[in-house]
């Protein structure tokens, strides 16, 4: 139990590396440039401290107040970051649709696959927590899914990793590492192929249609899993238990 309880406090801490961090140093470098150290250090404790509490929430306005800066600041030009999806939307929404249901089917595959091997892959623990939760913690469950994770993994592996890589080692390599990465951090074998694939075309729709559009397909993925998730809660109790 112990052994459990140390493995999961080391996956929150790298999960809260990666995902918090990067988004700080982009904010102090861009908002706070001008603030000095002392400053800095005390925002950057309190902003840890609500990260822990409310798990991506803080990191997430931190997003949103650095892309509401780059879109003050960059009125005239437009980067990957600010770039406007436009009439391309309906074209991006049909791309997410097919691409979750092809994603489906061959996640289903391999877990067929792993069991047939002896592997029995569990849930995600995101998963377990919407069957166990009350219904207010599935509410807030569902923001961070849907709304908070989106804007703030895009922003952290697309536009931070995934762009950084690229000037280094090329685009091809650094879509594949980030979505590696991405993969990883996500701790679960069942979903390795559908994690790994997103963070793939999320750099292709990064690179192809700006930041938005990879948000845009994050927001699909994961509102669909969002949405069958909590049918089954409704349909199957069983599940809760």
């Amino acid at each position: 139990m112990n052994n459990i309880k140390l493995v999961d406090l080391l996956k929150d801490l790298i999960i809260l590396t990666f995902l918090a961090i990067p988004p700080f140093i982009a904010f102090r470098r861009r908002i706070l440039k001008r603030a000095n150290k002392l400053v800095s250090f005390i925002i950057f404790i309190i902003y840890m401290a609500l990260t822990i509490f409310t798990q991506n929430l803080a990191p997430f306005i931190l997003v949103m107040l650095i892309l509401h800066w780059h879109n003050k600041r960059q009125s005239n030009y437009r980067d990957n970051l600010t770039k406007p999806i436009g009439s391309k939307k309906f074209e991006i929404v049909l791309y997410s649709i097919t691409f979750k249901f092809i994603i489906l089917l061959v996640t289903a595959l391999f877990v067929i696959l792993l069991m047939k091997f002896g592997i029995n892959p569990e849930s995600q623990d995101v998963v377990k927590m919407f069957y166990e939760g009350s219904w207010g913690r599935v509410i807030w469950l569902s923001l961070i899914t849907v709304l908070f994770a989106p804007f703030l993994e895009e922003y952290v592996f697309r536009h931070i990793f995934y762009r950084g890589f690229s000037k280094k080692i090329g685009k091809t390599l650094s879509a594949v590492l980030t979505s590696v990465l991405f993969m990883i951090l996500h701790f679960n074998i069942a979903s390795s192929i559908g994690t790994f694939s997103l963070g793939i075309m999320n750099c292709i729709l990064y690179e192809k249609y700006g930041y938005r559009a990879a948000v845009l397909n994050h927001f699909i993925f994961n509102l669909t899993s969002t949405i069958v998730i909590i049918a089954l809660k409704i349909v199957n109790p069983v599940l809760m238990q």
